[in-house]
């Protein structure tokens, strides 16, 4: 096991060493400040059996990426499955700004392309993403508060790294940019979900209940997410290819 593949990282936070199976990335050692790097092929030894059924359960659940790109890893194309929506990406060097263009009902968005600097593309590409989950996402979060009678006090969209949504303790709900890229039915999961925490702040039996009461698959919408990562595309996460 000592001659396995991963990427060390040093993290000033933990206070232990951790793996984790990372979509693009593979294993991933993490390890605090300080840390003998020695022990590392004793903890991959004892570890052994998790990264083999962690790294079967990443390959079985890595689907080829449905959004096309080029050869520095950017867009050609950006689907929302959410709510089927898809775009073309174009790459125009002679802009300052981004532009969405509709013709003939293709949807086109041009963005500057300042030579090899795809980081500034790619911001370009992210400020577009959360206007089009402003658009998108918010009218949803609205049909689906008054379809369940659950009202809530605001709601926002924010690129976050790992929570889906969240609602905080005076009704404002935050929903995560890359739940445009989910299946509409677990889209509407969380959405769900948070609307349900303007009722309960928790996760006791009343809320489980209520989360029943408006979605009756919801553990099985609970358990697809867990695996919800690999719809959102690389270019998204900064995990280029």
């Amino acid at each position: 096991m000592s001659g396995i593949s991963y990427t060390l990282k040093v993290s000033l936070r933990s206070k232990h060493a951790r793996l984790k199976m990372v979509p693009r990335e593979g294993l991933v050692v993490v390890v605090p400040e300080g840390y003998d790097r020695k022990q590392i092929p004793v903890l991959l030894q004892r570890y052994e059996g998790w990264i083999q059924r962690a790294a079967e359960r990443l390959e079985r659940h890595c689907q080829p990426d449905e959004h096309p790109v080029l050869p520095n890893g950017l867009p050609s194309s950006v689907v929302f499955r959410s709510v089927g929506e898809e775009w073309r990406v174009e790459y125009d060097p002679s802009r300052s700004r981004s532009v969405e263009r509709h013709v003939e009902g293709i949807c086109s968005i041009l963005l500057p392309f300042e030579g090899a600097r795809r980081d500034a593309a790619r911001d370009h590409l992210l400020l577009w993403l959360r206007k089009r989950a402003g658009a998108i996402l918010l009218p949803m979060l609205e049909e689906r508060s008054e379809a369940l009678g659950l009202r809530y006090a605001s709601a926002g969209v924010r690129l976050q790294k790992s929570r889906w949504g969240s609602c905080s303790t005076r009704g404002r709900i935050t929903l995560n940019t890359k739940l445009l890229f989910l299946p509409p039915e677990l889209a509407r999961y969380i959405m769900t979900h948070e609307l349900c925490h303007t009722a309960e702040m928790n996760h006791s039996g009343s809320f489980w209940r209520l989360v029943q009461r408006h979605d009756p698959d919801f553990r099985q919408h609970d358990r697809a997410m867990r695996d919800a990562w690999k719809y959102i595309p690389g270019w998204v996460t900064g995990h280029y290819l």
